[in-house]
């Protein structure tokens, strides 16, 4: 069974996508060609090290196998998440007894409490403290995959600019070749502890970024 983790790529206030119909049998082409614009950190996306400073990595360091392949599921189970500070405690209980694969999908089912096209999605999200980002950084996966938006100040991004080391997960965790894979959903669906992730951005040459379209098969 495969389930789909990926957000739809849709009109959205956050991301102003545009979409355009180049040609179209309406205006007597023959042939149906779709137009789109968008950023490389819309949307579900991965992150490479080269979105933080020119001395870190690319996309072309990296193979496949670095972001795919069997995950970890870390469910952190609250009454309600809605603005929980997520700690290295919450993050080892949820690892209790889990042989813990390279690949980590931190669930906290965020999106089934509020909708991902909502703001409150993104203001009043949960979010990783420091000491949790350091205990991810501590398990040495090579990625991790978030259904939340998972650094506090990601709630700011409306208001100013934040600079990476506002963002502790990129510094801590990309800085240091642990693959980001951001504004997933439906890990409530995957039903299991681990599964078989697959991650696959375009193929782009030295790219600091790219929308994916993620999977779990079960």
């Amino acid at each position: 069974m495969f389930v789909d983790l990926s957000l739809p790529i849709q009109s959205h206030w956050r991301y102003p996508l545009k979409r355009d119909t180049v040609s179209s049998f309406e205006k007597g082409d023959v042939w149906q060609v779709s137009e789109f614009t968008m950023k490389s950190h819309w949307f579900s996306h991965i992150d490479f090290p080269r979105h933080t400073g020119l001395e870190y990595p690319d996309s072309n360091q990296f193979p496949l196998e670095h972001y795919n392949g069997m995950a970890s599921v870390l469910y952190v189970q609250k009454q309600s998440i809605a603005m929980h500070a997520i700690t290295r405690e919450d993050l080892a209980m949820a690892a209790a007894g889990k042989h813990l694969h390279s690949i980590l999908l931190i669930r906290t089912d965020w999106g089934l409490e509020t909708s991902w096209e909502t703001k409150d999605f993104w203001d009043n999200a949960p979010y990783l403290t420091d000491d949790a980002i350091l205990w991810i950084k501590e398990q040495n996966p090579t990625a991790v995959a978030f259904d939340f938006p998972q650094d506090y100040t990601i709630r700011l991004l409306q208001q100013r600019a934040v600079a990476p080391e506002e963002q502790k997960t990129h510094t801590i965790l990309l800085r240091n070749n642990i693959l980001l894979i951001e504004y997933l959903t439906n890990f409530h669906a995957i039903g299991s502890e681990e599964c078989e992730f697959i991650c696959l951005p375009l193929k782009f040459e030295h790219i600091d970024g790219c929308p994916v379209r993620a999977i779990a098969r079960v």
